[in-house]
């Protein structure tokens, strides 16, 4: 038999988990086209249908269902050995932990302090792409994530370290651009701009239960371009633009009644150890 990628049936349990494949590829950081790709190489190493493409989505056959189940055990044994191996050995392996643009300089100083704190620990600061993020942080590319605003929870553990504020960013011939601060309630009118591939806990964050939902975007240039163009507004953490200089033409305004951005250090609650404790107590703390 072929042999089997573990990636494949990483896969295979996300549509179980997920219900189907766009759901699954949402969670997984990938696109649809390239998941439904995967599960049919892993139909034929197989040998049998794993997946039934109905009218209204996915489902596994009952093969599917039995190798989705082993394959929750097969991840689980793999992710302990490697943990186990790492223990014992003498070599301390890095912690490694992902960030996103806007947060990778704090995660930085995080290692930093925590570095000089605890001299033997080595600790890797890897940037990520934000939607791909959590899912290798489930696969065990990564011990832990630094995260903020709200994401899919599920299989991770998290703990908040700070909360800062989110302001919108408006055209600036917007009615209310001029101002320091507006209620919340004033800007229902206005389509939010929401971020392309973001699962529906993000979305909610994203949009604050905007009745009229604007276009979506990859990357944050995109979405100052958006709203210069009036195609809608945007919340955003005040830290994401802190670096960057405003486009003209594109406002700020702080709101009340806006729902904050919490900022998690995450990790996968299968996969943790003494030293990723340790970091995490030190960080919180």
């Amino acid at each position: 038999m072929t042999d089997i990628d573990l990636r494949q049936l990483r896969y295979l349990v996300a549509v179980a988990e997920k219900g189907g494949i766009t759901r699954a590829a949402e969670r997984l950081g990938i696109t649809q086209p390239a998941l439904s790709r995967a599960i049919a190489s892993l139909e034929r190493s197989i040998g049998v249908p794993l997946v039934e493409r109905r009218p209204r989505g996915t489902v596994l056959t009952a093969a599917g269902e039995v190798l989705a189940e082993r394959a929750r055990a097969i991840d689980r044994q793999v992710s302990m050995a490697v943990w186990q191996a790492r223990e014992t050995s003498d070599v301390v392996p890095p912690i490694r932990i992902s960030a996103r643009a806007c947060e990778f300089e704090i995660l930085r100083e995080l290692i930093s302090e925590y570095v000089a704190a605890h001299p033997g620990q080595s600790v890797e600061a890897v940037m990520a792409d934000w939607r791909t993020q959590l899912s290798i942080l489930r696969s065990g590319g990564t011990e832990l994530a630094l995260v903020s605003g709200e994401f899919d929870d599920e299989a991770l553990d998290s703990v908040v370290l700070t909360v800062h504020e989110r302001v919108a960013v408006l055209p600036a011939g917007h009615r209310v651009a001029g101002r320091e601060i507006v209620d919340r309630a004033e800007l229902l009118p206005d389509p939010v701009i929401g971020w392309a591939g973001s699962s529906p806990a993000e979305r909610a964050y994203w949009l604050d239960g905007a009745p009229l939902a604007g276009p979506e975007v990859e990357d944050l240039l995109q979405l100052l371009v958006q709203v210069r163009l009036g195609d809608g507004i945007a919340f955003v953490p005040r830290l994401m633009l802190d670096d960057i200089p405003l486009l003209p033409g594109v406002a700020v305004v702080r709101v009340n009644g806006l729902a904050p951005a919490c900022l998690r250090l995450v990790w996968a609650e299968q996969r943790t150890s003494a030293a990723v404790d340790r970091f995490v107590k030190h960080v919180a703390a």
